[in-house]
């Protein structure tokens, strides 16, 4: 049983909308004439979003003092933190909207999904992929606890995320050897190695547990970066008549 691959190339910052803001935590800021240093400050922070002030504006305005800000989140479907603002235009590694209900941002990890219906490994890995996703990496310490705090919040014991065991052995993450790494979660008296014990879910006091894949699980989905991105699709459409 094979999880979605989740590539990591350098991350592409999609133009979203001119003249437009947000106002989500920077990471870090800077005074850049051009936006390739700003996306670089961008990538070296790990940043999942900027806003950029290009030439034009600097002229057509008063002085700025930075027009690069590279920030810790990226704006979800409806954009509720971006603002009219002439002087800059956003970016986003995510260059289709995302979904605003059930998700939730990790700084400089990306963007993730809270799917609330059970369903079994199998079940949660296609609806994941569905929504441009994979099941989450929990294979740091920063994911895991910042997963499993989302997990507390929603009310929700356990979901399965993207580990599991092959031949009863060796632990994946992302098609990668948990041998790799050198963090672990695991609860007391765990990884339990079974042919029945093989996907791993991660509870809400951030500990991970084997299970049976075909036990039903509330499931952590990981969004993938990418694009194109269409104008205007970010912002709420209005429902129509009938």
């Amino acid at each position: 049983m094979r999880q979605n691959t989740i590539d990591t190339p350098i991350p592409k910052y999609n133009l979203i909308e001119k003249c437009h803001r947000s106002t989500l935590g920077i990471a870090a800021k800077a005074n850049f004439t051009s936006l390739i240093s700003c996306q670089r400050l961008g990538i070296e922070k790990k940043a999942l979003a900027l806003n950029f002030s290009p030439e034009m504006a600097l002229r057509s305005g008063e002085p700025l003092e930075y027009t690069c800000e590279v920030l810790k989140c990226a704006e979800a479907e409806g954009g509720l933190s971006l603002t009219n603002d002439t002087r800059y235009d956003y970016y986003s590694i995510y260059g289709k909207p995302l979904p605003n209900v059930n998700s939730t941002c990790v700084p400089a990890a990306g963007m993730f999904f809270l799917l609330l219906k059970k369903r079994n490994f199998t079940q949660v890995q296609a609806s994941c992929k569905e929504i441009n996703g994979v099941l989450a990496d929990v294979s740091s310490e920063q994911r895991t606890d910042a997963l499993g705090q989302l997990l507390t919040s929603a009310g929700i014991s356990a979901a399965y995320v993207g580990m599991w065991s092959k031949n009863d052995s060796v632990f994946y993450s992302n098609n990668d050897a948990l041998d790799c790494t050198t963090y672990r979660a695991w609860a007391p008296g765990f990884p339990r190695r079974s042919t029945n014990m093989s996907c791993v879910v991660l509870t809400n006091s951030r500990m991970w547990k084997t299970v049976s894949c075909n036990v039903r699980y509330e499931a952590l989905c990981e969004l993938i970066p990418g694009g194109p991105y269409k104008r205007g699709s970010i912002f709420p459409t209005k429902p129509r008549n009938g």
